[in-house]
């Protein structure tokens, strides 16, 4: 989102929804027939304090954003799914209720340590190549490659994962990274320390995957001069600049 504290305010809006769910629970138990006088009398006070509790979530996911987080519409669906699992939670605790909301939380969870084990986006002298004579030699830090230069053209590949907007915990962060470079549909080099994390996530839910390609004639790839490959999350380019 492009304002200020987005993530911190739907997840607070998230909560309470959870406890709205709740207090709705609660309202719906108070008025069974086989609720005692004692058992009314503590589901109202816990009542009145998830509802303190809810106004002060709310108060604050306002003024964190000035009210615009309501126009985050993509959010709602989410609020109506917490407040449904807080109500399930109260209603049916030993039915699954609070399970459901153990499940959902761990996948979440797992998902956020997946996401942050994908590497971010590359240095500037992260992936550096130039040609030498009738070679190609790619670096990454420590790593050097050297590959026979064949004339042809080379492809360098990358890919980008976004976290939906209005998935908890996240808040719209990118990660990306240089994936691989491919000449003749044959992989050269192999970038990619964390392999296949990108492809599992294109498949989960709340995860938006992206990729880019930037391919090189090499008859055109001065010889000497050392070329870094650049991806900032939206781009691949060269730096410096290459005229194709």
């Amino acid at each position: 989102m492009d304002f200020e504290y987005f993530g911190l305010s739907r997840d607070l809006l998230y909560l309470g929804s959870l406890l709205a769910g709740a207090v709705a629970a609660a309202f719906i138990v108070m008025h069974r027939r086989d609720c005692t006088s004692r058992q009314k009398s503590a589901l109202l006070a816990v009542i009145f304090f998830l509802l303190s509790c809810i106004i002060a979530l709310l108060a604050a996911a306002v003024i964190l954003t000035g009210g615009l987080i309501f126009s985050v519409h993509s959010i709602y669906p989410f609020i109506v799914l917490f407040c449904i699992f807080g109500g399930a939670a109260l209603y049916f605790p030993r039915a699954g209720g609070l399970a459901l909301i153990l499940a959902a939380g761990t996948y979440i969870i797992l998902m956020f340590f997946v996401f942050l084990s994908i590497p971010g986006f590359n240095k500037p002298a992260d992936i550096a190549f130039r040609s030498s004579g009738n070679e190609l030699i790619i670096k990454r830090d420590a790593e050097t490659w050297n590959i026979r230069n064949n004339g042809n053209l080379i492809q360098f590949e990358a890919a980008a994962v976004t976290v939906y907007s209005a998935f908890p915990l996240f808040g719209g962060e990118r990660r990306g990274f240089i994936t691989r470079a491919v000449q003749d549909t044959s992989e050269l080099v192999s970038f990619a320390r964390t392999k296949n994390i990108s492809g599992g996530l294109k498949k989960s839910p709340g995860f938006l995957h992206e990729e880019f390609v930037l391919v090189l004639p090499l008859e055109l790839l001065p010889r000497g001069i050392t070329l870094s490959v650049l991806f900032d999350g939206k781009r691949l380019y060269f730096y410096p600049p290459l005229e194709l």
